[in-house]
């Protein structure tokens, strides 16, 4: 007989100390949980087993074998133990991202065997719904969409808090992913703040008096807009609204702009034909000049000439012009003759892009 019959130690029931069985990591084992046997337990059962194995009778070539079989037995139990350990590190792991996610405060927060995940969605500019949601980990800002404030509202709220939730639960390795991350909270914070800005000031600009809403004060808003593809309502709202304010004071200014600088009452709602098929309000041009500082002056027709108009900028540009009515009971300019830098010409189809490109040259220089 063997000494497995009456030695106090069953090795196969030490094969349950891995807690991948029934009852998992709470699996009583020689009155020990799985969970809490040490690599010291099992030297301890390895000497008992050896005690009994050396006392039972038999053979020494028998003992010896079954000795060599159990020393082998035991190296594996001690590959059973780092199974274990690594089960209870996905219970912690488990359990910390339970308990970040709940803490988290965000909806969207969750966690899949222990891995934190977040589902944002985006949602176009101007649409009332969003599209379908996206899931990331802790480890994947990458897949964040360039432009966060694309974001839905409520995701925009919930990524600091998946940030937050990610560091609570050391699920933030340090490196080039988690100062991507970092990057993007704080740049989502930063945006967020100057497009609140942008909307308040576009508000207190539309409230504000007749002689505060300049082409100034609208022009620095529109500079200030890089909201265009953001989520926010209010956006779309409020650029509707500043546009609105551009038009009238466009209307305002320009009609100024243009009698200061010589057009005559009936043809301050005149176009310019400016390229083919292409016409531009006349005032146009002579607004864009006063606000860049360049020289315009309208010429009305006489008994010896013909209506036109000249930019002392860079380049110097004169055109002659004959006026044509349209069918929409509106004055339509066209180009006759132009002078460029000196040098004169006949305004043809052929050349019409050309004149066109050295006006707007002349309109942008100071």
């Amino acid at each position: 007989m063997g000494c497995a019959h009456r030695c106090p130690i069953r090795l196969e029931l030490l094969t349950e100390i891995d807690g991948a069985g029934v009852g998992g990591l709470d699996r009583i084992v020689y009155g020990v949980r799985a969970r809490d046997w040490k690599p010291e337990f099992l030297d301890q059962a390895l000497r008992r087993y050896e005690a009994c194995q050396a006392a039972a009778p038999g053979p020494q070539s028998l003992k010896d074998a079954e000795r060599a079989d159990a020393l082998r037995q035991f190296q594996l139990f001690k590959g059973s133990l780092q199974q274990r350990d690594r089960l209870l590190a996905q219970e912690v792991r488990q359990a910390s991202a339970q308990t970040a996610a709940a803490q988290s405060g965000a909806a969207q927060v969750g966690q899949r065997d222990g891995v934190l995940t977040w589902a944002y969605v985006q949602r176009r500019a101007g649409s009332a719904s969003d599209e379908s949601p996206f899931t990331i980990t802790c480890a994947e800002p990458n897949q964040l969409p360039r432009d966060l404030l694309t974001l839905s509202p409520q995701s925009q709220l919930e990524l600091p808090k998946f940030y937050a939730a990610c560091v609570q639960a050391q699920q933030l390795v340090s490196g080039p992913s988690a100062t991507l991350f970092k990057e993007s909270i704080d740049e989502l914070a930063r945006e967020r703040q100057a497009q609140a800005g942008f909307l308040a000031g576009v508000r207190t600009l539309v409230a504000a008096p007749p002689q505060q809403q300049t082409h100034q004060s609208v022009s620095a808003l529109e500079k200030a807009n890089r909201f265009q593809a953001s989520s926010e309502p209010a956006v779309n709202a409020v650029a509707k609204q500043l546009a609105t304010l551009r038009q009238q004071i466009d209307a305002r200014e320009c009609s100024a702009h243009g009698k200061q600088a010589g057009i005559p009452e009936d043809l301050l709602k005149a176009h310019y034909l400016i390229e083919w098929a292409t016409p531009a309000p006349l005032v146009g041009m002579a607004c864009v000049a006063a606000r860049n500082g360049v020289s315009f002056r309208f010429s009305a027709k006489s008994l010896l000439s013909k209506d036109s108009f000249e930019m002392k900028g860079t380049p110097g540009v004169k055109v002659v012009l004959s006026r044509q009515d349209t069918a929409e009971g509106t004055t339509l300019l066209v180009p006759l003759e132009g002078t460029i830098q000196g040098k004169t010409f006949v305004v043809t189809r052929q050349n019409l892009q050309v004149l066109a490109q050295q006006i707007r040259l002349a309109l942008k220089s100071q």
